[in-house]
């Protein structure tokens, strides 16, 4: 009886040190995207899996075939497809019904990020959010017969661009399998000093409804840079923003389980290198989290 007391114990100290690390861990397309080596879509899927990733993103519908067939090939996961829904005609590629289809019980997240592109619509314009209320329950409805969910994938620039917007349009479309990523490349890109004194409340008040995050190095500025990305997009581990800290709050305080991202976008030099040290920052990530720091 004691050593069954002894081995009960044991496992409830193991759960607690490891509570909130099982988060799947994937790599926008963009960490190998444009090498010169690793040039075909099998190469950089097998590079990314041996890496140790849980998942690497479908980047738009132009390489969903590609992709498709190289994740089958290495038996790896899309963690995300990141499509276009328009706010004129064609509201949206008329591939994606078949490519939803063809991703049925896989687990990835359908992410549309939403544009503008005649820029007739300003952001959060009443006209163009209903259209997008309607757009994405019939995205939602796609992704549920293929038992999918749905993340809207707030982008500086584009017409949805801010997390409160996102969550706005989120609660208007009242899907069970829609919600919205937090993104925080795009966050730093779209918030004043004062706005982000208030991350960890709109970081509570969205966690209904948050489906997965992306994060990166980042520098903990109001950017003056002509490519605010030079700030805000840096390697793991980098820069002055606490993106551990982050990680930490919504992983352990949050309790969020879903899947966690790596934004890589814009970083030049040596790509099969940056796949490896990011793995190596995400590997200390968790130690760390296990082990309560």
């Amino acid at each position: 009886m004691k050593s069954f007391l002894v081995i009960i114990f044991c496992l409830q100290i193991g759960l607690c040190l490891g509570q909130g690390i099982g988060n799947e861990f994937f790599t926008l397309h963009n960490i190998i995207r444009g090498d010169s080596i690793y040039d075909t879509f099998d190469k950089q899927v097998a590079l990314i899996k041996q890496a140790g990733f849980d998942g690497v993103e479908i980047n738009q519908t132009e390489s969903f075939e590609g992709m498709k067939a190289a994740l089958d090939k290495h038996q790896f996961k899309g963690s995300y497809f990141y499509v276009k829904l328009n706010l004129e005609e064609p509201y949206m590629d008329p591939r994606l019904p078949e490519y939803i289809k063809a991703l049925k019980g896989s687990g990835t997240i359908i992410a549309p990020f939403i544009v503008s592109e005649s820029k007739r619509y300003k952001s959060s314009d009443g006209q163009a959010d209903t259209l997008i209320v309607r757009l994405v329950r019939q995205l939602a409805d796609l992704a549920a017969a293929s038992r999918l969910e749905v993340a809207i994938y707030p982008h500086y620039g584009f017409y949805v661009e801010k997390t409160a917007h996102a969550l706005a349009l989120v609660k208007q479309i009242d899907r069970k399998n829609a919600g919205l990523t937090f993104n925080l490349c795009h966050w730093l890109a779209t918030t004043t000093a004062d706005d982000r004194k208030s991350l960890h409340v709109d970081l509570k008040a969205m966690k209904p409804y948050l489906k997965m995050i992306t994060i990166s190095g980042a520098n903990a500025v109001i950017t003056d840079k002509k490519n605010v990305w030079d700030d805000y997009i840096l390697p793991l581990g980098q820069g002055t923003f606490d993106t551990y800290g982050l990680v930490k709050y919504i992983v352990k305080d949050l309790g969020f389980k879903g899947p966690i991202g790596v934004q890589c976008y814009n970083i030049k030099g040596n790509k099969p290198l940056l796949i490896s040290s990011t793995m190596e920052v995400w590997k200390r990530y968790k130690a760390n989290l296990t082990g309560g720091k």
